[in-house]
């Protein structure tokens, strides 16, 4: 009669692999938690230590968690759209005809489109053209156009569009 009903749970909150989870546990369980607790070292959870989970990062966090959501974000634009902001770059930027579309500037170009239309992003592909530091008058004599750049964040995108933007009100002026 010492013995706990095993229809008597308890909740455990824990953090697993950056998120935090509930776990649902019976009695005996917990029983089996506060003991092996008192023996753990520091950096164990316990969740580990009762079921052996081995530790894994979150698949969304860390350094290529911008490319997976650059890349879903890519695969709902249309590969045409992608074709002409890309050739439209080209032709603005004189670039050979050699250059091609590969799958990093296809999902730069389709992030970018998705998160700001065709429109704004060949704004922004000609504010970068209005650019002298970017056209290479500067000391190094070196041009960054590349479509990478310009399409590669918000950041970026918004300014080179800006710069199309202050130089459309300076010709109405």
């Amino acid at each position: 009669s010492n013995e706990f009903p095993k229809e008597l749970y308890f909740l455990c909150f824990t953090k697993v692999f950056s998120r935090y989870v509930y776990l649902k546990l019976n009695l005996e369980r917990k029983i089996l938690l506060m003991r092996t607790m008192s023996k753990m070292g520091e950096g164990n959870t316990v969740v580990e230590r009762l079921f052996e989970v081995e530790k894994k990062k979150d698949p969304l966090k860390g350094k290529h968690a911008t490319t997976k959501y650059k890349k879903q974000r890519a695969d709902k634009v249309s590969l045409i759209a992608i074709e002409e902001v890309f050739n439209y770059w080209k032709t603005v930027m004189n670039k050979r005809s050699t250059v091609v579309l590969d799958e990093l500037r296809r999902q730069n170009i389709g992030a970018a489109i998705h998160d700001y239309g065709i429109e704004q992003c060949k704004h922004a592909i000609d504010g970068c053209a209005l650019s002298d530091f970017h056209m290479g008058r500067n000391k190094q004599n070196k041009r960054y156009d590349s479509i990478e750049l310009i399409l590669r964040d918000s950041v970026h995108i918004e300014k080179f569009a800006g710069i199309h933007d202050d130089h459309q009100k300076q010709a109405e002026w």
